[in-house]
């Protein structure tokens, strides 16, 4: 994250939390799976759509290697730009935050959702997002 003249950029990366939670999510629902019903083939069903779901989820929303994925936004005071994977930035006019904790930032720009969480950017910068939005929304 760096300061330019009076606006913010960000640029993110792939979170070790949210890789976490997913995979957490994928194991419990798997072992769901297993545990609770009694028909093999049911169970094999159900594994293997979830693990063709795991492999097309984990690249597009966790890994951020999809052309869609968005890894950097640059904020000022009365726009927002988000770049993408495939080098493709769009300008909005307005943002706001639409959830802020010591671990995650939501901000809403257009029809966009971007999910910051905390260690998918630099080292201490969640909280000057965080002082950035307070202040300047």
């Amino acid at each position: 994250m760096t300061n330019e003249f009076d606006g913010l950029v960000v640029h993110i990366k792939t979170s070790k939390i949210y890789l976490t939670l997913s995979i957490g999510a994928y194991l419990l629902t798997l072992f769901s799976a297993w545990h609770y019903f009694y028909n093999i083939w049911l169970s094999l069903g159900i594994s293997l759509f979830l693990s063709l779901w795991l492999t097309s989820f984990l690249p597009k929303n966790v890994l951020l290697t999809q052309p869609n994925s968005i890894t950097k936004i640059a904020l000022n005071k009365k726009q927002v730009v988000i770049e993408k994977n495939n080098q493709s930035a769009k300008q909005y006019p307005g943002f706001y935050p639409t959830y802020q904790s010591r671990f995650l930032v939501i901000i809403e720009a257009g029809k966009e959702s971007v999910v910051i969480f905390k260690d998918a950017i630099d080292s201490q910068s969640l909280s000057q997002l965080n002082r950035y939005l307070n202040a300047n929304t």
